[in-house]
C-alpha cells in the first residue's frame, strides 16, 4: 500500500486547506437525513483530495468507505450506459449496514460519463431514493450535462497552497515517522505542482531515498517523462507514417524498464478504446491493445521488442 492511501485523512479534522467545504459537510451532517443534499458534485484539480472529502463525508454517516455500501464508478471506466443503469437499479437498496444512514455512490471523473450515461442518472438525481447519496467528482465540471449538475450541491475542491501543502505533508511524515527538514519540506511542495497526491508521493521517494530530495524529486521527474515519451510512441503506433526508428530510440532509453513501459503502453490504449466513438476505431485499438496483454515472463526486452513490432504491423 502506498503511503498516501496509508496515511489518508481520517476524519474532517485531518484535512487541510479546504475549510469552505469541511465547514458544509460538517454543517449538512447536523440536519436529518431526510433533509441533507443527496446528490454532490466536487469539482476540483486532481490530487486536491476529492476522494478524501467523500470517504469521510460518508464515514460519518456510518458508510464505511472500504464496504459494500461505498460503491465507487470511474467515469473513464464503468461509463457505459448498460452500466450505470445496472449502477441505478441498485440505488433504491437499502444499505447493507444497518448502522449506515444510507449507501453512497461514488462516481470519479464523471465528466468522461458518456452523454447516455448522464441521461440515465438525471432522474435518479431528480427524484433520489431513499437511503442513497451521490458523490459526482470531476476535474473538468465544464464538460458535465448541465441538466446533471443544475441537480447536484456544487462543492468547489480548492488547490492546497504551499503553506497547507506543507502543513499536510508535515503531519503525514509524522504519522509515518519521517524525519525531515523545512528546507527540504519546501523543495518537495515546490516540486508537486500544487498535487497532494504527488507532495505525498515525493515524501515517500523522499523516505526511499534516505533523506534525499534531490533524488525524490527525480523519481517522480523520470516518471512524468516516461509517460510522456510512451504517449508519443503510442501515437507513432496509431498513425500509420511514422518511422520504426521511435521504437529503436525509445528503447535505447528505457532499457531494463520493459515491465513499467508495457503497462504505461496498455493504460494509453485502454483510454483509446474507452474514448472512441466509432466502432471501427475502438476494433484497431483492441487488436493494438492484445499485442500487448501478455507479461514478459522469461524474454524481458527481446519481448517487449516483438511486441511492438507485432503491433506496428498491424498499420
Amino acid at each position: 500500500m502506498g503511503m498516501y492511501n496509508e496515511f489518508r485523512p481520517e476524519s474532517f479534522d485531518d484535512i487541510f486547506g479546504q475549510d469552505d467545504a469541511v465547514n458544509l459537510f460538517k454543517s449538512i451532517l447536523k440536519l436529518p437525513f431526510e433533509k441533507r443534499p443527496k446528490v454532490f458534485l466536487l469539482a476540483g484539480a486532481s490530487g486536491s483530495g476529492k476522494t478524501c472529502l467523500a470517504r469521510i463525508y460518508a464515514n460519518e454517516m456510518g458508510v464505511n468507505p472500504e464496504g459494500m455500501d461505498f460503491r465507487v464508478l470511474d467515469g473513464g471506466k464503468d461509463r457505459s450506459i448498460d452500466r450505470i443503469r445496472s449502477e441505478a437499479e441498485l440505488m433504491g437498496t437499502n444499505p447493507m449496514n444497518r448502522n449506515a444512514d444510507c449507501r453512497v455512490y461514488y462516481i470519479d471523473e464523471s465528466h468522461q460519463l458518456l452523454k447516455a450515461s448522464q441521461e440515465a442518472l438525471l432522474k435518479v438525481c431528480e427524484d433520489v431514493p431513499p437511503k442513497t447519496t451521490v458523490i459526482f467528482a470531476t476535474t473538468e465540471p465544464e464538460k458535465m450535462g448541465k441538466a446533471l449538475k443544475s441537480r447536484c450541491k456544487i462543492v468547489t475542491i480548492n488547490a492546497l497552497s504551499n503553506r497547507d501543502m506543507a502543513l499536510n505533508m508535515v503531519h503525514v511524515a509524522n504519522k509515518a515517522d519521517i524525519e525531515i527538514s523545512t528546507d527540504d519540506i519546501k523543495k518537495l511542495v515546490l516540486a508537486s505542482d500544487g498535487n497532494t497526491r504527488t507532495s505525498i508521493q515525493l515524501l515517500e521517494n523522499y523516505k526511499l531515498n534516505g533523506g534525499d530530495a534531490d533524488k525524490a524529486i527525480a523519481m517522480v521527474d523520470v516518471d512524468k517523462k516516461m509517460e510522456a515519451d510512451v504517449r508519443v510512441l503510442c501515437q507513432g503506433i496509431i498513425k500509420s507514417g511514422a518511422r520504426w526508428d521511435m521504437v529503436k530510440s525509445f528503447m535505447q532509453t528505457y532499457r531494463g524498464q520493459h515491465e513499467q513501459v508495457r503497462q504505461a503502453i496498455m493504460a494509453y490504449l485502454r483510454a483509446c478504446v474507452l474514448n472512441s466513438n466509432k466502432m471501427a476505431d475502438r476494433q484497431r485499438f483492441n487488436m493494438l491493445l492484445e499485442c500487448f496483454l501478455q507479461p514478459f515472463y522469461g524474454s524481458e526486452e527481446s519481448g517487449l521488442v516483438y511486441q511492438l513490432a507485432n503491433a506496428w504491423d498491424l498499420k
